[in-house]
């Protein structure tokens, strides 16, 4: 796992917005994985957990939670307080605790047996299930307080009901809502369903598809397939910002000496 460390500094907020991107939350010292990316314009609110894959797509709204080794599309409005992608435990090992398989775990090794650390560490036992990828789709709608299992894949234009706990994958366009969360319907007719995972429309800026009737989505539908076979529209495609960019943007400008 290839590791990018970013100091941000004590008020990165005027340098992120030259990228679109507004996080609220991330001051100082973050590491993330190398093939982290975000697109902008996003805002992120959330904790961002250290050494984690984190990609986000463009027109996201995270408002609040915790987020970790997560793959999340464009056009995403996340509530506060939402938890995704917390670590799996080993439930028939000896022990459920991480310090088996995650190598220098707060150090502990260092702290009972300082002189033993560098065998302690390649005893350390693989446990392919911590930290699986969480994959979010495009136009995903996740209320207050919910909690999504590691490794669970929601579908495009779905929406789950706040509070609720998700531990299997979320049908496309469907609403989800409970504990567990189950599907209580689909958000349109099956025609209408099919018609949107054709189209895809998050390829596009919303801007460009303003003035279309989006509270009458065959209407909406009907235009954005127009706009598209015409040739009056094109695919948003912005630069996605990798952690080693962030890095570059952020690293300290040497003083020259006088």
């Amino acid at each position: 796992m290839s590791i990018v460390t970013i100091d941000f500094g004590p008020n990165p907020t005027a340098k992120l917005a030259t990228l679109g991107l507004k996080l609220p939350q991330t001051k100082g010292v973050l590491a993330l994985n190398r093939i982290s990316f975000l697109e902008g314009p996003t805002m992120v609110q959330a904790h961002i957990a250290s050494r984690t894959i984190l990609q986000v797509g463009a027109f996201c709204s995270i408002a609040g939670g915790k987020l970790g080794n997560v793959k999340i599309g464009r056009y995403c409005s996340i509530a506060p307080e939402v938890m995704i992608g917390s670590n799996e435990h080993p439930v028939d090992w000896l022990t459920s605790s991480r310090v088996t398989h995650v190598a220098d775990l707060h150090d502990w090794a260092r702290f009972v047996a300082p002189d033993r650390v560098n065998e302690l560490r390649k005893q350390r036992l693989p446990f392919k299930d911590s930290c699986k990828i969480t994959t979010i789709g495009n136009d995903v709608w996740i209320g207050q307080g919910v909690f999504i299992k590691a490794g669970v894949t929601i579908g495009d234009g779905a929406v789950i009901g706040g509070r609720s706990v998700v531990v299997k994958d979320v049908p496309p366009y469907s609403i989800v809502a409970g504990t567990p969360a189950t599907v209580k319907r689909l958000r349109f007719p099956e025609k209408i369903i099919e018609r949107l995972n054709w189209l895809r429309w998050w390829r596009y800026s919303i801007f460009d598809l303003f003035g279309l009737p989006f509270d009458r989505i065959e209407e909406a539908l009907d235009g954005i397939e127009e706009k598209i076979a015409s040739g009056a529209i094109k695919e948003y495609a912005p630069a996605k910002t990798t952690p080693d960019d962030l890095a570059r943007l952020f690293e300290p400008v040497a003083l020259a000496a006088e």
